[in-house]
């Protein structure tokens, strides 16, 4: 695992967009966008680094590919650590009505 391709994983984590999600309870006010940034780049890099330790690249696949593909797991960690973080910081909802 080379820097740059923990920089690449951040790049990827950092444009990853949140997903629009379809709730059946008022939505929580969006999160700094720093934070959403942050988090972004960090589910990124863990995301891109759960993909290569799944498959690891090895001397006889194009190594282009192996990158590109580890981009896919590095945009899956950043929309997951990011919906856990929004969960996280919407605090109470009320109950929905009966």
């Amino acid at each position: 695992m080379t820097p740059e391709l923990i920089v690449f994983w951040g790049i990827v984590g950092w444009c990853g967009t949140p997903w629009p999600r379809r709730w059946p309870l008022p939505l929580p006010p969006p999160p700094s966008p720093w934070i959403r940034t942050v988090v972004g780049v960090v589910g990124g890099v863990v995301g891109g680094w759960l993909f290569n330790s799944a498959w690891p690249v090895s001397d006889a696949v194009s190594v282009g590919l192996a990158v590109a593909a580890s981009g896919v797991g590095a945009l899956l960690g950043s929309i997951v650590l990011g919906d856990l973080a929004g969960l996280a910081s919407a605090g109470p909802q009320p109950e929905p009505p009966t």
